[in-house]
């Protein structure tokens, strides 16, 4: 790992917003380029970055999707890459899911990482108004009754939001999934609010954002000079890349018209990459 001398850039409220302001937003790109057929562009702009924000999605980012969440581990390879990352003094590490905190909190488990689960929950943070909760309660609830009958879904309680998770389903009974998630939520409309992610509906209140917003908040604690990199796999993970214009904006999985600039095709290639930055920041 490279390292200079002088001491890391200190952090000042709000300066990295007024970066993030300058940003073009992305444009929607049609099977963007593989990021090591770029590298050499990669490369350079993480050479010549005083600071790098780096933003990873965990679930099909880091480690592989699984049908059911809780069967989802950081292996020991990638828990020393991440711990090595966390230490740079040049390199503020974030980890964003659409688990709750504490679950994604339990399943990472390095020390200097900043967790931001919920898509936008950061160090227990979000509030919700107590009509937001109530719809929330009766909404889950109801979708729990509905839903987890349905051979191949499943209604996951995160307290401060819920998921219906359908990739065991048929696509028939993900179709009937979808109708009665609308039969459930339409005496609520306009107090929760549906993402929709691979395989999976997270209904959320309006408190909690977006993983734009989410990156959005991190970028405001940074100076402007930093350089942001977000990896992600999701649909969810598109209102990041869009927020990032010009930085360095990667999507996991299958070439598909996605806002993000690069593409790498699994997690395997993601760690690759991970363990490339390391060597390439100063």
């Amino acid at each position: 790992m490279k390292r200079r001398t002088q001491s890391p850039p200190s952090h000042r409220r709000g300066q990295g917003l007024t970066a993030w302001r300058r940003m073009p937003r992305a444009r929607s790109r049609r099977g963007s380029r593989h990021l090591f057929d770029r590298w050499a562009e990669v490369e350079a702009r993480l050479a010549s970055a005083q600071h790098v924000a780096l933003f990873l999605d965990f679930d099909g980012t880091v480690v592989p999707l699984r049908d059911r969440p809780e069967e989802v581990w950081l292996g020991s390879r990638a828990h020393r890459v991440l711990a090595r990352l966390a230490r740079h003094p040049h390199l503020t590490l974030c980890l964003i899911s659409g688990r709750a905190l504490a679950d994604l909190r339990k399943r990472v488990g390095v020390h200097g990482v900043s967790y931001i689960g919920l898509h936008g929950e950061q160090r227990g943070g979000t509030k919700t108004m107590r009509a937001t909760s109530t719809a929330l309660v009766q909404a889950k609830a109801a979708a729990f009754r509905r839903l987890n009958t349905l051979p191949g879904v499943r209604v996951e309680d995160k307290k401060l939001s819920f998921a219906v998770h359908y990739r065991g389903a048929t696509p028939d009974v993900a179709k009937r999934a979808r109708t009665r998630l609308g039969q459930v939520l339409r005496p609520f409309s306009g107090q929760l609010r549906v993402l929709n992610g691979k395989k999976v509906w997270e209904v959320l209140p309006p408190g909690i954002g977006d993983k734009g917003a989410a990156v959005r908040a991190v970028l405001e604690e940074l100076k402007s000079s930093t350089l942001p990199a977000y990896v992600g796999d999701d649909t969810t993970d598109e209102a990041a890349f869009k927020v990032l214009g010009e930085g360095i904006t990667v999507r996991v999985g299958p070439a598909r018209q996605t806002l993000a600039r690069y593409r790498l095709r699994d997690p395997q290639e993601v760690w690759n990459f991970l363990e490339k930055v390391e060597e390439e920041i100063p």
